[in-house]
């Protein structure tokens, strides 16, 4: 009995867990258009968007490194390109992202998410991670062929994980997974429909596969898709009938509020380099036209708040980020991010806060 139901509260847990994370990421590309559009289904969130320049120095940081007296840097590295990133856990540290070359990284959480080792590799911060692969490559490819040569994925401790979606300006898209201790990469005609959402790609392809509009036997009615679970068939019914009229920017934000809006919502077109963006505080779209940032070693890093009341295009509106502004996002996130109640009176968060000081004390004024 104790047993039975020990399983059913983590079955609720999990069940929890799955919808309150859950999120959806999609490219929809043609000839003349590629336009990528995020949700981040979860809970309302502090967070920033940071302007990441190149040039910058950067080391290694895995939650060993943040959480304990062990500050040493086992990977260096000089960022090779500039970035837009969003991030719920301050500088470095974000939930997906663009650089100027046009590369999209995103993390989705997925359950049966598993470690893959390399021990020749050090640790790093999944969300550091992401960072990394927008400081240095440039194409799907190459995020792909440096998989297994790169550092591995640390995750939360006692917590799920994630897979990526990963998109580039030529429209290339891959679905990165770490199932069973190895990375598992679809892409091309093993990714027929550029969509993730949290199940493994495999599984809703299946699913969807029923439906009539695909030549399944089930008839598929978009009106009547309206539980959780329907977000990957309606969006990718959606992306099906897309047929071009010059506006994919607005059928991008149609799919994301049909499907379900986000606490955070992005759509980027590739092809003009803008990014949009609103979040369920404040629900006006704001522009960011990515060719005009300065990505310069010179530039001062810059942020802006993701429930800025600023209105329409906001490149003037970004604030030189002081080590200080940080911290106060690094204080709200990280407890959030973790979703753990206790962490954020423990001893090991005191010292998390104490070491992201140190970490960037050389690169953020104070």
């Amino acid at each position: 009995m104790k047993f039975i139901l020990m399983r059913s509260m983590l079955l609720l847990a999990l069940l929890h867990y799955g919808i309150s994370s859950a999120c959806s990421a999609f490219l929809l590309k043609g000839n003349d258009y590629c336009v990528i559009g995020f949700n981040e289904n979860w809970k309302t969130m502090p967070g920033m968007i940071v302007v990441n320049k190149r040039g910058i120095a950067k080391r290694n940081i895995s939650w060993e490194n943040l959480t304990s007296r062990h500050l040493n840097a086992e990977k260096k590295w000089q960022s090779l390109y500039g970035s837009v990133t969003f991030n719920l856990l301050g500088y470095d540290f974000p939930c997906y992202g663009v650089n100027e070359k046009g590369l999209f990284l995103v993390e989705l959480s997925l359950e049966e998410t598993t470690k893959v080792f390399n021990p020749t590799q050090p640790n790093m911060f999944w969300a550091q991670w992401i960072q990394y692969q927008l400081d240095n490559y440039k194409s799907v490819q190459e995020v792909i062929d440096h998989l297994n040569g790169g550092p591995n994925i640390d995750w939360w401790p006692s917590a799920g994980g994630s897979h990526f979606f990963v998109t580039d300006a030529k429209g290339n898209t891959a679905t990165i997974a770490l199932l069973n201790g190895k990375y598992k990469v679809l892409t091309g005609k093993d990714m027929p429909m550029p969509l993730l959402c949290n199940n493994q790609y495999k599984k809703d392809i299946e699913r969807v596969q029923r439906f009539d509009f695909l030549g399944g036997n089930e008839k598929f009615d978009l009106g009547q898709q309206n539980k959780w679970e329907d977000r990957y068939s309606k969006a990718y019914y959606m992306l099906y009938s897309y047929k071009y009229d010059k506006k994919p920017v607005e059928y991008a934000w149609n799919v994301l509020n049909s499907v379900y809006a986000g606490e955070w919502q992005t759509v980027i077109d590739v092809k003009k380099m803008n990014l949009y963006f609103r979040s369920d505080l404040k629900k006006e779209v704001k522009t960011i036209d990515i060719t005009q940032l300065d990505f310069s070693k010179q530039a001062s890093i810059k942020y802006l708040d993701i429930h800025t009341d600023k209105l329409g295009k906001v490149n003037d509106d970004f604030e030189v980020l002081t080590l200080n502004k940080n911290n106060e996002y690094v204080a709200k996130g990280f407890p959030i991010g973790y979703d753990n109640k206790e962490f954020g009176a423990s001893s090991a968060f005191a010292q998390l806060k104490e070491n992201i000081i140190t970490f960037f004390k050389n690169i953020l004024p104070g």
